[in-house]
């Protein structure tokens, strides 16, 4: 079992808090290609109907797209991405699109096969690790900042944490 709470410390030190959500988002992505030591583009898009909000796949060149689930909400794709980079921290290895794509979906139009492709590697285990250190370091990256107005001081980090991304639905 992978240390989550070494992992979280080691990527929070490399993602130390900006001013804005939107600042760490491309902190992310930047660190998302460090760690894979290539090209990484994020794509903020709508997913539709689709039951996840994002994939990282891995293109025939070598290099890296992560689709993210566009919203209104910074936090919100923070979280998202968060999810994805935790994927790469516990080594979980994203598809290959051209693979996927020759073997299982070649009737699929390019941007469905993509993001089906990236989730069909990882297992419900893999998801949940990934889920829970995405959590761990969205805390983790959140709990310095000021309460919004209207937010107890007192309340806890993850209530402030909810009380914050329901205040950016606006």
């Amino acid at each position: 079992m992978t240390d989550q709470k070494a992992l979280c410390a080691w990527a929070a030190e490399r993602l130390t808090p900006s001013a804005t959500y939107q600042d760490t988002c491309r902190r992310i992505g930047a660190l998302l290609g460090e760690l894979v030591q290539a090209q990484v583009s994020v794509k903020f898009a709508s997913l539709g109907g689709a039951p996840f909000s994002g994939a990282t796949v891995r293109l025939a060149d070598g290099s890296y797209v992560v689709y993210c689930a566009s919203s209104r909400s910074w936090y919100h794709r923070m979280g998202i991405l968060l999810h994805e980079l935790s994927h790469v921290l516990l080594g979980h290895e994203p598809a290959s699109l051209e693979g996927v794509r020759r073997q299982f979906l070649p009737h699929l139009p390019g941007r469905m096969a993509r993001i089906v492709a990236a989730r069909s590697n990882h297992t419900g285990v893999q998801e949940q690790e990934a889920e829970e250190l995405a959590d761990l370091l969205l805390a983790r990256l959140t709990e310095h900042r000021e309460p919004l107005p209207g937010v107890l001081p007192h309340a806890s980090p993850r209530l402030r944490r909810i009380a914050e991304e329901l205040a950016h639905l606006h």
